[in-house]
């Protein structure tokens, strides 16, 4: 990797005497923008193709399985994919998975049919874990210590600041020129990435990755010894569960309510707003807090967005439920990043990356065709508190697990 410490700078500690700040290099920008692809994808697909699927007479049951079928087999290839970015470096990963998606994108615009719609969902699901996972381990490699915190804390930042941005340009994009052409505009967005991906320095792959074996779903599994990667596991299926089910759903009763598609996308962007505006106090949080009881305490504050959602159904009460989801959104992945960082040595965290994100995708899998069916049967009035107490139960298995196995 490209010297990192090329750039001190002389300042005063707080008893006037002198230190090094160490400067960091511009390209370090370009790694942090990274960040903003990954979830802006899930949340442009997530409120997309309901919408598109619902203009094509697809049922509810149907969208809950094209939703969930992209993080089954994300949840599958994570792993996988998480080895691999530890052998050949995150930057080539992340060229590829932003190019591949990119491509993949624009079909959706010609797609009309439910196999179509799946096929593609499948093959999203597994380049989008390669532009993820190497965005983050990428970033979790630049420093050490408390920099690491502040080095994910901007990686989130952009991450969730991106989904400010990702939902409003395809809900307008589908209000002013329909569902599909908006599919389009996603895949420009996407294709942004891609020369992010060409800008960084070629060499940056060299100080991210080292191993030299293959490593597939057993090897990750065996990571779920180390109590820290149980946590760590636990609580991103909560976050993940937690924003699955609200994102998929709620923007949907809101359209359904008879508000427009534009308005809706306002609410799921002000989630990415509060997020977005936590993320950089990150690095400060987590010098005054434990990371592990500071990520459930926003996770609950999440669930209790999701629990609320169908009592908070129109505007400006939507609002509300976002300022929760946003808690839990704009501080969780930072801290579990470092988390990550913290359990497994500095060869082995593509693959713990890449098992945080296949439980990742397994929760989001899991959660739109469970969610769904649970309001078609009942109403969404049963369906979100239901699907928060699930997101509950995540967190407080972490914090027992962190109890019983504190560092």
């Amino acid at each position: 990797m490209p010297n990192r410490r090329d750039n001190p700078r002389h300042a005063t500690d707080g008893e006037g005497s002198e230190r090094v700040e160490e400067a960091i290099p511009r390209w370090y920008l370009l790694a942090y923008l990274t960040g903003g692809f990954g979830l802006a994808l899930n949340a442009m697909m997530n409120f997309l193709l309901p919408l598109r699927a619902t203009d094509l007479g697809i049922s509810i049951g149907l969208i809950g399985v094209l939703l969930g079928v992209k993080g089954a087999v994300e949840a599958v290839a994570s792993v996988p994919i998480g080895g691999l970015i530890d052998r050949m470096g995150p930057r080539r990963a992340f060229l590829i998975g932003t190019a591949g998606s990119t491509a993949l994108i624009v079909l959706y615009g010609l797609a009309t049919s439910v196999l179509a719609l799946l096929v593609l969902q499948m093959a999203v699901g597994v380049l989008r874990p390669m532009a993820w996972v190497g965005s983050q381990s990428f970033v979790s490699g630049l420093r050490e210590g408390a920099d690491k915190a502040t080095d994910t804390g901007r990686l989130s930042f952009v991450a969730t600041g991106a989904q400010i941005i990702a939902p409003l340009l395809v809900g307008f994009g589908a209000q002013a020129f329909g569902t599909g052409p908006a599919f389009y505009i996603f895949a420009g967005y996407c294709a942004i990435y891609v020369l992010i991906g060409l800008l960084l320095p070629k060499g940056s792959d060299s100080g991210s990755s080292g191993a030299t074996k293959r490593r597939g779903l057993a090897e990750g599994l065996k990571l779920l010894s180390i109590p820290g990667i149980r946590v760590v596991m636990f609580l991103s299926a909560a976050r993940l569960w937690i924003n699955g089910a609200w994102v998929a759903f709620f923007p949907l009763l809101l359209v359904t309510s008879g508000i427009s598609e534009g308005s809706a996308s306002t609410v799921v962007s002000s989630m990415a707003v509060v997020g977005t505006m936590l993320s950089p106090m990150s690095g400060r949080l987590a010098k005054r807090f434990r990371v592990e009881y500071l990520t459930a305490f926003s996770l609950i504050c999440g669930a209790a967005g999701v629990a609320l959602a169908p009592a908070l159904a129109s505007i400006p009460a939507a609002y509300g439920s976002a300022f929760l989801l946003g808690i839990g959104h704009g501080i969780s992945l930072p801290m579990l990043l470092v988390l990550v960082s913290r359990a497994v040595p500095a060869d082995q965290r593509g693959l713990a990356l890449g098992l945080r994100s296949s439980v990742n995708q397994a929760a989001a899998a899991a959660a739109p065709p469970l969610v769904a069916a649970v309001i078609g049967a009942t109403a969404a009035a049963v369906g979100f508190p239901l699907a928060a107490v699930v997101g509950l139960g995540l967190v407080v298995s972490a914090v027992g697990t962190y109890r019983r196995h504190p560092d």
